[in-house]
């Protein structure tokens, strides 16, 4: 069994009420939660942080009939796990971003060139490649967002920046 966040709970009868509801509802939550996240642990976090939400709500959940409380409780533990979704979602898109900045900027970092150099090879590319260079990396604009901006499809905005990044690595190496 989870713990619960009793430490959080003030007063006797909600520790007892909130453990009450643990008790009949948790599984419904955790399963809930786990049909939309596909993922044991994180479904496991939703549970303990739908617990941790309803805390203040305790006197209001106390009012409800026990089928209201339980759809209460999922409907909660389903905004907590779409929350869930978005920051994993967010996590993953900047990862993303992260590595395509590293695998662009790798070529100054395994020269050890510092960014004036960089910039100076940015510089000698054609006005295109500069522009999809900038949007990616430092506007951070999407494939899609640069490919509108040229009036190009998206796998050719992919296209340029390969061959920019291609030539840049040839003028950093001086070929």
């Amino acid at each position: 069994m989870l713990e619960l966040p009793l430490s959080a709970v003030s007063g006797e009868d909600n520790k007892t009420f909130l453990a009450k509801l643990y008790e009949l509802y948790g599984a419904a939550v955790l399963y809930t939660a786990d049909q939309l996240l596909n993922d044991r642990q994180s479904a496991e976090d939703v549970l303990q942080d739908t617990f941790v939400k309803i805390i203040p709500l305790l006197e209001r959940l106390r009012e409800l009939d026990p089928d209201e409380r339980k759809g209460y409780l999922i409907q909660t533990a389903k905004h907590v796990s779409y929350d869930k979704l978005r920051k994993i979602k967010r996590e993953k898109k900047a990862a993303e971003k992260q590595f395509e900045a590293a695998k662009a900027y790798e070529l100054d970092l395994a020269g050890g060139y510092d960014a004036d150099t960089l910039y100076k090879a940015v510089a000698q590319l054609d006005e295109r490649e500069r522009y999809v260079i900038y949007a990616r990396f430092e506007a951070e604009l999407s494939y899609g967002a640069v490919a509108l901006q040229l009036g190009v499809s998206e796998a050719n905005a992919r296209q340029i920046m390969s061959r920019a990044l291609k030539k840049l690595r040839g003028i950093m190496k001086g070929e």
